[in-house]
């Protein structure tokens, strides 16, 4: 510690080297299944797939999971809430703005040292089983001037060589075998076949408008969370409400339907304001 590069790079991850991290055991699977259900009702295949990774496990570790699906279906928040709902910490990284040297760290000698990313997703959540979410995976950068992310993540997701990773900013190996790794894309067209591989790919599918009734609920749900609202005081629409919503939301991205529905919610406000 008397090396001053080495007590910043250092100081910040005091908490969680050279100590004891708990492992987050598995939850009841029926309770987060249910929970994802309710929240996804369109997508309970891709639940299972991803929960049965779990059965007979004593503590939380999924093998690399790559969801595919058209924007707007809901991807990255399944993969949050996923990780959310098992109990573990979610570390979201940006893959469009993500190189090699930043994901996998960065040598001591630079200026800009710091650890890699699984490492620092353990740090956040003090626990030696994060999950790390990859957002639009496809999107990575092809330059390698730092090389390209889609190359590094192969030393993270192979489990002989994730249990001692070599990371460049603290020089030391690292036991990161116990860290789970979801990714989102678009397509699969651009990632190269190493990549392809070490992933389960399964498509994550879009709603229609027969998944409307049943999405409902936690939409109205989650908007009220984001207003610091118990959703118990948030009434459900009603008839009125609900034709307007089915009106312009036949189906496709839930990202629009929220947007319908807090429209709705607002003129709602509105109205009772005026009254």
């Amino acid at each position: 510690m008397k090396n001053t590069k080495l007590k910043d790079i250092l100081g910040p991850l005091k908490r969680v080297i050279n100590a004891a991290l708990p492992l987050v055991e598995v939850p009841p699977l029926h309770q987060v299944r249910n929970a994802l259900v309710f929240e996804f009702p369109y997508a309970a295949d891709v639940i299972d797939y991803a929960l049965a990774d779990l059965v007979g496990r004593t503590t939380v570790r999924l093998r690399p999971l790559l969801v595919v699906g058209d924007p707007g279906g809901g991807k990255s928040r399944f993969a949050r809430r996923l990780g959310e709902l098992l109990g573990i910490s979610v570390f979201r990284t940006d893959a469009s703005r993500s190189d090699g040297a930043a994901f996998a760290g960065t040598d001591r000698r630079w200026h800009s040292a710091e650890p890699c990313h699984p490492f620092l997703a353990i740090a956040q959540g003090k626990i030696a089983n994060p999950l790390v979410l990859i957002d639009e995976i496809e999107k990575a950068g092809t330059r390698s001037d730092y090389g390209r992310l889609w190359d590094c993540l192969l030393g993270f997701l192979e489990p002989e060589t994730s249990v001692r990773y070599p990371d460049p900013a603290l020089q030391t190996n690292l036991d990161l075998s116990q860290v789970s790794y979801v990714a989102t894309a678009n397509s699969l067209d651009p990632l190269p076949s190493p990549i392809r591989d070490r992933f389960r790919v399964v498509t994550f599918p879009k709603p229609t408008a027969d998944d409307l009734d049943a999405l409902l609920p936690a939409v109205v749900a989650d908007l009220a969370g984001e207003r610091g609202l118990n959703e118990r005081w948030v009434p459900p629409l009603d008839g009125v409400e609900h034709a307007a919503v089915a009106q312009h939301w036949r189906g496709g991205s839930v990202r629009r339907l929220r947007r319908i529905v807090e429209t709705v919610l607002r003129q709602r406000d509105l109205r009772a304001t005026r009254n």
